[in-house]
């Protein structure tokens, strides 16, 4: 039985071997079987919530008023979601308490100078579908003057998620996933307790290695720095700092390099502004000085000043950030201002063209030097309790000076006499100049003018 089934299996194989095609050539192997890639792993991305719930607040402007700040804050909440532009996006409004509903803003503050103001959309109470012709990140804006309301909404369908940095909540490794993984919007978004930094995101890409979250930690110190030397801390609810956060976008406007208006600070991609916001450690001056004009109060700030005061609170920063040597130093503006001060009293004009910004500035340095941070700490505090608030150049220029006076508790004549302190008229600069005399105060004793750092 063994050799029969061995001889079975030759003629088998014989047979196999032999076998024509019907071309009479040789039969053709088969195939082999194509290799299958494994499975592509899946990425979890940790983008927002489709779920907001959103409590009232008072509006950027009733803010800039009880700060007697010249502009607005963001008075907006990030909700982590693009729009495309003609898409339907379905979102539920559920009102939690009360009954006044938030709007929905979408677009970015001078993102695009095509696009400058994002398009405001009503909401009502339900299912919402809302449609925006030319599309951006989504934002909520929720106010009124005595805030109580809070509304739930749930992001349905129609809107994209972006790469959304939360700090506390999204880690570094997270970032990267999101900045490689989602391609499908242009935008990016990171948000820390007091900032809002929003870019592209091809610039995302290339900066993505770098420390959010240190970006993101040193804007919001930044900001606590220029709360703090505006007399914002305290028991006194006045003298709380804003509530709400600050943006800095990225801009396409080639006519700026960076700037502030309100709800926002802006930064070119086309001028070079915007690298100043993409990394921690180019976070300086720049962005100091936007944020700055954020924190300017009107009361004693005039249309000189436009661009000196702003520097009280870049300079706090400097200070704060052990950064040495200061600016005014290693710019050699000390000895401008030498030069200025040493002119004849008729050419000293602190408003005039022979003062330049940077002279002015020296100026309220030499009082910081001399009275130390809490000098700007009280200022900035009588000008948020003052009830009627100067809006003309000499009515800001005598609350000044006359504020100097009272808050230092020095007759700082002769010092605003130097300087070329000049109101409009003769007759308007020698009125302040015996209004400080009668506050009976006694003169600094050492010359102000020859302070410097």
């Amino acid at each position: 039985m063994k050799k029969i089934f061995l001889f079975a299996m030759m003629v088998i194989i014989v047979l196999t071997a032999c076998k024509k095609n019907n071309d009479g050539g040789n039969v053709t192997p088969p195939p082999p079987v194509p290799s299958v890639p494994p499975p592509l792993a899946s990425v979890t991305l940790k983008t927002a919530d489709s779920i907001l719930i959103v409590n009232e607040t008072v509006s950027g402007t009733k803010e800039a008023t009880r700060l007697a700040q010249n502009m607005p804050a963001s008075d907006f909440y990030t909700t982590g979601f693009y729009l495309p532009a003609s898409t339907v996006l379905t979102i539920e409004v559920t009102a939690e308490i009360g009954t006044r509903l938030p709007t929905l803003l979408v677009g970015t503050y001078s993102r695009y100078q095509a696009n400058w103001n994002p398009t405001s959309h009503t909401l009502t109470t339900g299912i919402n579908s809302i449609t925006d012709a030319i599309g951006g990140i989504i934002y909520v804006r929720f106010h009124n003057d005595n805030p109580t309301d809070r509304v739930r909404l749930k992001f349905v369908s129609g809107m994209r998620p972006i790469p959304y940095y939360q700090l506390g909540r999204t880690t570094q490794a997270d970032w990267v996933k999101m900045v490689d993984n989602i391609n499908n919007v242009p935008d990016v978004q990171l948000v820390g307790n007091k900032t809002i930094i929003t870019f592209s995101l091809a610039n995302a890409k290339t900066y993505k290695n770098e420390s959010q979250e240190a970006l993101i930690k040193k804007a919001d110190r930044v900001i606590a720095i220029e709360d703090s030397i505006s007399g914002l801390f305290g028991n006194d609810p006045i003298d709380q700092p804003n509530v709400h956060k600050y943006l800095m976008t990225e801009t396409d406007h080639p006519g700026y390099f960076m700037a502030a208006t309100f709800y926002r600070t802006f930064y070119s991609s086309v001028t070079g502004g915007i690298p100043s916001i993409l990394k921690a450690d180019n976070f300086s001056w720049g962005p100091w000085h936007e944020l700055g004009h954020m924190h300017q109060q009107g009361s004693w700030t005039w249309s000189e000043l436009g661009e000196v005061t702003v520097n009280i609170y870049s300079i706090a920063v400097e200070k704060a950030l052990g950064i040495t040597p200061t600016r005014l130093t290693s710019q050699n503006e000390w000895n401008n201002t030498i030069t200025y001060l040493a002119r004849p009293e008729s050419e000293r004009n602190f408003n005039g063209s022979n003062a330049s910004v940077w002279t002015r500035l020296c100026m309220f340095q030499q009082l910081k030097l001399a009275f130390s941070d809490s000098f700007y700490h009280e200022l900035h505090r009588q000008a948020r309790r003052e009830t009627v608030r100067p809006t003309t150049t000499d009515t800001k220029m005598r609350w000044f000076m006359l504020k100097a006076c009272s808050i230092s508790g020095k007759n700082l004549t002769s010092f605003f006499q130097k300087w070329g302190m000049k109101l409009s008229t003769q007759v308007a600069t020698d009125a302040v100049f015996i209004e400080m005399a009668a506050l009976g105060l006694p003169s600094p004793s050492q010359d102000l003018i020859l302070l410097s750092d």
